[in-house]
């Protein structure tokens, strides 16, 4: 887990827990998403390097720039920028969406093939990774020709390695013990 994680982690459970409360969790994902793409740019971490600009002048563009003044993202935002965590604004964002697919028992899966999959394919894999983990799966396919053959599907932190290349890599490791 990186140092940023450990930052974001507290923020992002404490919003989740209000998000929740009052049912906003849709709101706060497109907030910290947009928070969160904003906080990535070069510009923002010029802005924020800047010693002219100030804590207020920061929340004053972003809210500029995002078309909104809503009170409880200016409270994040001044809360962020008055202990100097703003540039973890990306990693709160995908703490705060892991804990919300967690709650409603959803997940995403990247699957990495060989080749094209067709849709029919795709609908198959994701009702067997639904069954598997019992939560639904969205699929995100990556072609990778790499694999030579076969997948390689990724579901939060687990791995599941069904490609030639890593099976050859299995191999290979077995053989130099």
């Amino acid at each position: 887990m990186s140092q940023m994680t450990i930052i974001a982690h507290p923020y992002a459970q404490a919003l989740f827990i209000l998000a929740k409360e009052r049912e906003e969790q849709k709101f706060w994902m497109k907030t910290l998403a947009s928070l969160a793409e904003v906080s990535k740019s070069n510009e923002f971490h010029d802005m924020l390097n800047n010693p002219k600009v100030n804590s207020q002048q920061v929340i004053d563009v972003i809210t500029a720039l995002l078309g909104r003044d809503d009170k409880d993202m200016i409270n994040l935002l001044s809360m962020l920028a008055d202990n100097n965590r703003l540039l973890a604004l990306p990693e709160i964002y995908t703490v705060f969406r892991e804990l919300v697919l967690e709650d409603q028992k959803r997940a995403d899966a990247v699957i990495e093939s060989a080749y094209e999959m067709s849709s029919t394919e795709i609908e198959e894999f994701e009702q067997i990774l639904s069954k598997k983990f019992g939560k639904t799966i969205a699929v995100n396919v990556k072609v990778n020709p790499d694999l030579i053959a076969g997948i390689k599907v990724t579901i939060d932190d687990k791995v599941i390695d069904g490609s030639v290349k890593g099976r050859l890599e299995n191999l290979a490791t077995q053989l130099t013990k």
